[in-house]
């Protein structure tokens, strides 16, 4: 048996379930959106309350094929979503979440309580843990695949290799810089385009970055049908009292006017250009700006 999360003390919940024969096991779903949002569905028929966290009834989650081994290996965990319109995340229905690619990224927390027959819960035991994988949405389910955090030792090349760009990952702890002392809040001044990819802002925290100043970075919706979702910064424009962030991706719902969102620096990873430039961490640059560029003989 796995190490109880939680039990009233030590080796009580074992001995619980030896000195009983009829025991009430209880799933608990705890789903980490990228953006923060955490969800809390229980598989009981009424909301479960633990170690100062609520797990409510929301929607139907069926486990499916399971697939575990011992040894490095990724686990894999299959599960069919049941909702109406009714089950919501924030503002937005569940499945219409799930199509819109909003639990991308998304880690999935299994756990089993073990609740006797007057619904006292003697114990949590940890299921299964791993990150949402591919999801199919329908109008009345979805299925999805939950992988385990050993999938990201699939990548085939070695940590660091010789590059001009800088190894480091920006605001990580090589890089050495705070993500809060680079971020700044803003609203949406109107709504978005029909492509949902550009933003125009007339925030004065926004307004007082320059442009190009979050090329490469981040915004991320804390407000409207698109709160917890960030996408990349393709470019960053101030001009005439207006701000425009034009992103990489669109994002899945509508941009309304007065949404909230955060404004992340970017860098572009070039030694004499943002790292020097814009930030001033040129002694924490990792990488070699001289290698020649490549060149092809034909």
């Amino acid at each position: 048996m796995k190490k109880p999360l939680w039990e009233p003390t030590e080796g009580a919940l074992v001995a619980w379930l030896n000195a009983n024969r009829q025991a009430l096991p209880v799933d608990l779903w705890t789903i980490t959106l990228i953006g923060g949002t955490v969800l809390r569905y229980s598989s009981a028929d009424v909301p479960v309350t633990l170690l100062g966290h609520t797990w409510a009834l929301g929607p139907g989650i069926q486990r499916g094929r399971r697939q575990q081994r011992i040894g490095v290996a990724v686990d894999t965990l299959s599960l069919t979503i049941y909702a109406d319109d009714t089950v919501l995340v924030g503002s937005v229905p569940m499945l219409q979440a799930l199509a819109k690619g909003l639990f991308t990224g998304a880690t999935v927390a299994l756990s089993r309580a073990f609740l006797d027959l007057a619904g006292v819960c003697k114990g949590v035991v940890p299921d299964f843990f791993g990150r949402v994988g591919t999801v199919r949405a329908g109008r009345s389910q979805a299925s999805v695949d939950v992988r385990s955090h050993a999938e990201l030792l699939d990548v085939m090349i070695p940590a660091d290799v010789y590059q001009p760009g800088c190894r480091n990952t920006l605001f990580d702890a090589q890089c050495g810089l705070s993500a809060a002392a680079y971020t700044v809040a803003g609203t949406a001044s109107a709504a978005g385009e029909t492509t949902r990819r550009t933003i125009t802002s007339v925030s004065a925290a926004v307004l007082a970055k320059p442009t190009a100043w979050a090329d490469l970075g981040v915004l991320a919706f804390t407000t409207g049908a698109n709160a917890g979702v960030s996408r990349t910064v393709r470019t960053h424009t101030n001009s005439s009292g207006t701000a425009t962030v034009s992103v990489v991706y669109p994002f899945p719902f509508a941009i309304g006017a007065g949404d909230a969102f955060t404004l992340r620096a970017g860098c572009n990873k070039v030694a004499d250009g943002d790292c020097t430039v814009k930030f001033s961490n040129r002694a924490r640059f990792r990488a070699e700006p001289l290698i020649p560029a490549p060149e092809t003989v034909t």
